[in-house]
């Protein structure tokens, strides 16, 4: 066996049998340590054995006479040639690309893209200011104005037409109709007011202007309401004419019964008067009901001026329309409304003879316009005064005993039920 040994400071460097033997070998370059200690310590020792052979074959190659440490020059200045080379090129690279940047985004030069941008913008503010400058002739806002002042200038089309409008000569116009509106009030306040006293002697007399005469007539309700309140006992009447209501003032007259209900009485001393819509007595009635807190209502008008299928005596359910002027009516319409509301708390109006009691309604009726046709045959002829009167009396004694009947047929009902 062939052993040769190279003895260098602490290391032991031999071949035996076609092997290397490296004995006590320590390295201290760098780069070599950080290529081992990357690797897994069981594997150190087959890659410092590869390395070895590469660095041997590399050697080989470039030859042995070659000195490693001027190869390691070389390969130095390669590298930072390499490295100037490179650093040249991206400098010219960066110079080239802030040439295209100047070139696309410098306001200062005028082919640049932001400069042509601040330009078409420039020009597109001076377009819109001269659109909107009230002082250049033909922008937008000189024409608005034009038009504006056509429209609401002097002369202009507004004042055209409010002038049509508000001119009370103009059949048509708003001021006309509402200048007509008035005078047809004013007429009707003065049908009201002119109350004609003593017509056998060919003389009319006028009563006093605003609502003097139709308060009078309310003071002629309110004296019949309390008249057959004392004959039903423990009854409250009060005057309700000026009081407001959440409504206003509708509703004149209030009679509150003993058992607490409340009949609304309206008073209306007009020359007509509707029975439906929203203008109607009935709508009225309803809102005096409502305003005062009642169960019922009753409109006793002056005037023969209900529609004709109403007549003297109409029933709406709770509503009762009566024409008096004397305060028969009124009692039987109050006698009647007490009846409607025991009828409705009892909750037994099915109970109700009804045919009875509308034949005593038709009866009621007929009485009532004889009454009134005898009325006025004693207005008229003063020398049958006092036949007449023994009619009225017996014809106004028949008539609350109707009423009375009706009122007992109710309570009857009630009380059986």
């Amino acid at each position: 066996m062939t052993v040769t040994t190279l003895r260098l400071p602490e290391t032991t460097i031999r071949i035996e049998d076609g092997h290397l033997v490296i004995e006590h070998l320590v390295v201290t370059d760098r780069d070599v340590l950080a290529l081992v200690e990357r690797v897994p310590e069981d594997e150190r020792a087959e890659m410092v054995t590869r390395a070895l052979s590469v660095g041997a074959r590399g050697l080989m190659t470039m030859g042995l006479g070659i000195d490693v440490a001027s190869v390691d020059g070389r390969i130095r200045q390669t590298l930072v040639s390499v490295a100037d080379e490179a650093e040249r090129r991206i400098a010219a690279l960066l110079d080239t690309a802030q040439q295209a940047f100047t070139k696309q985004f410098d306001p200062e030069q005028r082919t640049s893209l932001t400069s042509k941008t601040m330009a078409e913008f420039a020009a597109l503010q001076r377009d819109l200011v001269g659109r909107l400058d009230p002082a250049i002739e033909g922008s937008a806002t000189t024409t608005f104005l034009s038009r504006l002042a056509e429209l609401v200038g002097h002369g202009g089309d507004l004042e055209h037409r409010l002038t049509e409008a508000l001119d009370p000569g103009t059949d048509g116009s708003a001021l006309n109709r509402v200048s007509a509106a008035i005078d047809g009030r004013f007429t009707e306040l003065r049908d009201l007011i002119v109350h004609q006293h003593g017509v056998d002697e060919g003389r009319v007399a006028e009563a006093a202007r605003g609502t003097a005469h139709g308060i009078a007539f309310e003071d002629q309700v309110e004296a019949w309401a309390r008249t057959w309140a004392a004959g039903v006992r423990g009854c409250v009447v009060e005057r309700t004419g000026l009081i407001v209501g959440p409504l206003g003032k509708v509703g004149d007259v209030v009679v509150t019964l003993p058992t607490g209900y409340r009949i609304v009485i309206e008073a209306k001393n007009l020359a007509t008067i509707g029975l439906s819509g929203k203008d109607g007595i009935l709508k009225e009635l309803d809102r005096a009901i409502d305003n005062r807190d009642a169960h019922a209502a009753v409109c006793i008008s002056g005037r023969d001026a209900f529609p004709t299928e109403v007549g003297t005596l109409g029933l709406y359910g709770n509503r009762i329309l009566a024409v008096d002027d004397d305060g028969a009516m009124t009692s039987v319409a109050l006698t009647l409304a007490q009846a409607a509301i025991v009828t409705a708390a009892a909750g037994r109006a099915d109970s109700v003879d009804v045919a009875a009691v509308s034949d005593e309604v038709a009866s009621i009726r007929k009485l009532a316009d004889q009454l009134r046709s005898a009325r006025g045959t004693l207005t008229g002829v003063r020398k049958s005064v006092d036949g007449l009167s023994d009619t009225l009396g017996e014809l106004r004694s028949d008539l609350l005993e109707r009423a009375s009947g009706i009122e007992r047929a109710v309570a009857t009902a009630v009380s059986s039920a």
